[in-house]
């Protein structure tokens, strides 16, 4: 008997070509956040390889978390998912874009009485400022712009700047990758990204990294054979620093990505560097494996760069450009999956 996860890849595989590559975009940052998940964080190289020296070729969903932040079950997901599959949530129950309501689905799936405990993080955040942390806190890790759109969306009924301008991360971006799933090519896409990024961070840099990865995603759903270079022409008035970004990455295809990034993009979670390095491992990869792998062990917020790396390697290539394998690993992969279509379906 086939398994409900099973049964619903083979209904997603069955519908039209533009809805599997939809699906396949969120299916696709789902399973390669979870993928990186247990080796979160370590910015230590000598410690990751440690973690993985069992089978350093296969670092995806390592038996055991190795995150010095947080521990979870492997297959779990990080917040970066987390807060996508919010909105994912809102606009499947609406059957549209619904801002007010996900900003609620935010409140009810990531604040008070969630399954993010506020207080361990916060006793590890003290313990941590005195050199004094004793291990990682055993559950979900609540990222700073969502912990700051929760604290101003409780100081005001107004749902207007809820984001914080001192927000470096990328979490912006994972929030709108819903939005455009379900609204590419409409021509309000980006006063929809917009609004849902700026939930996260006002930063311009992460505002704008969040705009221009929203069209190199929607690009690839459409089935632009190049979207790097297209948006990048596209973005070049607009976002001129951001198309020098994308050249330098380009220019970097001979680096091993590992080096890449920890000498040339950064390995924290920050824009631009998560961005160019998601980038870098697209470009310098034959497949979604190679990608999120290389990626894993070059360290730092690999969940960040995995989770941009899925949605971008799902959308070009669908559904079945996902290792099912992978997919089955991936915690919540039954209710992902069943989310997803009921999402793309008009």
């Amino acid at each position: 008997m086939k398994s409900r996860v099973t049964a619903l890849l083979d209904q997603a595989l069955a519908l039209p070509e533009l809805s599997q590559k939809k699906i396949g975009c969120l299916v696709g940052a789902a399973v390669a956040d979870a993928a990186s998940r247990p080796l979160h964080w370590i910015y230590d190289l000598p410690d990751l390889e440690k973690a993985i020296k069992a089978d350093p070729e296969r670092p995806e969903f390592v038996p055991k978390s190795k995150s010095p932040f947080y521990t979870l079950p492997t297959g779990e997901n990080s917040c970066y998912f987390d807060q996508c599959f919010a909105v994912m949530t809102s606009i499947r129950n609406q059957g549209q874009f619904d801002f007010e309501d996900v900003c609620s689905e935010f409140v009810k799936q990531l604040g008070p009485n969630s399954q993010y405990d506020m207080q361990a993080r916060e006793e590890y955040m003290e313990l941590r400022r005195y050199g004094r942390v004793q291990g990682p806190i055993v559950g979900k890790w609540l990222h700073g712009g969502m912990i700051k759109f929760l604290a101003n969306k409780e100081k005001s009924d107004s749902l207007d700047l809820l984001g914080d301008p001192h927000i470096k991360e990328t979490d912006g971006f994972c929030c709108a990758l819903p939005v455009v799933v379900r609204h590419a090519g409409d021509t309000d896409l980006m006063e929809k990204v917009m609004k849902v990024a700026t939930t996260q961070s006002t930063w311009p840099v992460a505002v704008r990294h969040a705009a221009v990865a929203a069209k190199i995603i929607e690009a690839f759903i459409q089935g632009d054979p190049d979207p790097f270079s297209s948006v990048g022409e596209s973005s070049k008035s607009e976002f001129p620093e951001i198309y020098k970004e994308l050249q330098t990455i380009k220019s970097m295809s001979e680096t091993p990505h590992t080096e890449a990034v920890g000498y040339v993009f950064g390995r924290p979670c920050y824009n631009p560097g998560s961005f160019m390095g998601a980038i870098h491992a697209v470009q310098t990869s034959e497949s979604f494996q190679e990608a999120v792998r290389k990626t894993i062990k070059a360290g730092g917020c690999n969940c960040s760069r995995a989770f941009f790396i899925g949605g971008m390697v799902g959308a070009r290539d669908g559904l079945a450009g996902i290792p099912r394998e992978w997919i089955l690993k991936t915690s919540q992969a039954e209710n992902i999956i069943e989310t997803a279509i009921h999402m793309v379906k008009d």
